[in-house]
């Protein structure tokens, strides 16, 4: 096995970038893939860092020899402050088990249904953009997408109407995020058991999540019936060799994970669709083209998605450019090499799907939204990674997909969104990739 330590910044430089790193890590990431290369290694207080870059080193650590490397990082960890040990944060044989249980959840059968639910929301949503269009005032999409992939996943997988509570759940949804990459940023920020002005709103964020999951758990189980959805499946789930059913506590981490999940990273991909299309509106002007050649004025439905091909490429590229869970972690369980170069173990790995999506020689000029790049996929098919890879692929990536695709076809029926601010949008890189401020937006009926 190879002693060859990847080539990376020196201690010097780290120190001396420590506040840039801090404040704009990405463009750290991005940097150092283009001046190092595929991997890239360097030390944080004594622990060995390894940037992969190249799409097979990436295929290596999430597909290859995924067993070689665990969740056990500062990452997850942070993240279970607010999921619990849930499907994005669990591992092993844990996270095995509850996998296989919720796959049901997203079956083929029930994904052909979804426009079932996606459609009535996104409908709801137009209609109260209608007096705002008429008015000149705009909106903020990024809010906007919020409530609405909340509201679709409250539907879609546990049978609740979240319409009422989007707002104040998304707000704490936000809040409690926030707060976690407030921390992972500034190592030295008072314990969470201190009551800063900042802990005392985490904590209330975090409590009007747990109300919202409790009060879905205390409502199914009122009724009697479990339900045929994934609170259903949570609820009867019993463990194979001791029959016991999960805790109060696995539900509660499950249903959070999803909830957060599910909503928070399909609404950021869409945030940024909207901004890429107000920016290339020839690109809009194709994909509505195209919704109206095939569908008229009627809804879409996920049997039509096939035969709107633009408005898919359009998604694939935004998730391309701004792919909302921006960077994966893992830890190396045992020493390993990785193109030549040591992993050494505890090595904490970094992959960054946001870098990974801008390699040049998998994708020409890639900082362009070039939508017509998908008309024969990637190169390399670890060189596009916006829902992971390997064993630990999204669950939901399909649900995802179409879900966005459904809206974006609905909204392209009806309006033209353009971009209050004719600047480029500055980018805040925390859990997920958000425009800094929000992102007002005029609608224009088409």
């Amino acid at each position: 096995m190879s002693r060859t330590f990847p080539p990376g910044p020196t201690q010097q430089e780290l120190l001396r970038r420590i506040p840039a790193i801090q404040s704009d890590t990405l463009s750290f990431l991005t940097d150092i893939s283009h001046r190092f290369g595929g991997v890239v290694g360097f030390h944080v207080a004594g622990l060995p860092v390894i940037a992969i870059n190249h799409p097979e080193g990436v295929k290596h650590v999430l597909l290859d020899e995924h067993r070689r490397y665990n969740k056990e990082t500062l990452q997850y960890k942070a993240l279970s402050t607010v999921t619990g040990r849930g499907l994005l944060t669990s591992d092993g044989e844990p996270w095995l088990r509850q996998r296989r249980l919720a796959q049901p959840a997203f079956s083929r059968q029930r994904l052909a249904r979804l426009d079932e639910i996606v459609i009535p929301a996104t409908e709801a949503m137009l209609e109260q953009w209608e007096p705002l269009a008429h008015a000149g005032q705009p909106v903020d999409i990024d809010a906007e997408m919020m409530r609405l992939t909340l509201q679709i996943v409250g539907k879609a997988l546990f049978s609740i109407d979240l319409s009422r509570d989007a707002v104040n759940i998304t707000r704490a949804t936000l809040t409690a995020l926030d707060t976690i990459i407030y921390r992972a940023r500034n190592v030295f920020s008072l314990p969470a058991f201190i009551p800063t002005p900042r802990n005392l709103k985490f904590r209330r964020a975090l409590k009007t999540l747990d109300h919202a999951v409790a009060e879905m758990v205390t409502r199914r189980r009122i009724t009697g019936q479990p339900g045929d959805d994934l609170l259903g499946m949570f609820l009867q789930a019993r463990d194979e060799e001791t029959g016991a059913s999960m805790s109060d506590q696995q539900v509660r981490d499950e249903i959070m994970t999803m909830l957060i999940a599910g909503h928070e990273t399909v609404a950021s991909a869409l945030t940024w669709t909207w901004y890429l299309l107000s920016r290339h509106p020839e690109e809009g002007i194709r994909a509505r083209d195209e919704v109206k050649r095939v569908l008229g004025e009627r809804p879409p439905t996920v049997s039509d998605l096939e035969r709107l091909p633009s408005v898919g490429r359009v998604f694939s590229e935004a998730l391309r450019l701004y792919p909302p869970a921006w960077v994966i972690s893992r830890k190396a369980l045992d020493e390993d090499e990785v193109l030549g170069f040591n992993i050494p173990r505890n090595a904490l790995v970094v992959i960054s799907p946001y870098v990974v999506h801008r390699q040049s020689e998998f994708w020409p000029e890639p900082e362009q939204f070039r939508p017509g790049r998908f008309l024969s996929g990637p190169a390399h098919r670890f060189a596009y990674i916006p829902f992971g890879a390997g064993p630990r692929l999204c669950i939901g990536y399909q649900f995802a997909t179409l879900e966005a695709q459904l809206i974006i076809a609905r909204v392209l029926q009806q309006y033209e969104l353009e971009s209050v601010h004719p600047q480029a949008v500055r980018m805040d890189a925390l859990v997920t990739l958000r425009p800094h401020g929000g992102l007002p937006m005029r609608l224009r009926k088409v």
